[in-house]
């Protein structure tokens, strides 16, 4: 886990998908302690890390128009 401030002043910061897991399910196992932020911050996590395993791609034919009604 990395936190760097950048040059205009704001905080980035940068986990691995791991990380972001641990972090989420530590979050959200004590969500009724936590303010909205926080919990914010756990759900946006939790769907970074769900977003990193779907690996659903659309055909490259819906792209190029091809009708697939029958």
């Amino acid at each position: 886990m990395k936190l760097e401030k950048l040059s205009d002043g704001k905080l980035q910061l940068s986990m691995t998908k791991s990380e972001a897991d641990k972090v989420s399910d530590a979050l959200l196992k004590k969500a009724g302690e936590f303010n909205r932020s926080t919990l914010d911050f756990a759900y946006l996590s939790a769907e970074a890390v769900l977003s990193m395993d779907n690996n659903f791609r659309q055909p490259k034919s819906f792209y190029q128009g091809v009708s697939h009604a029958g």
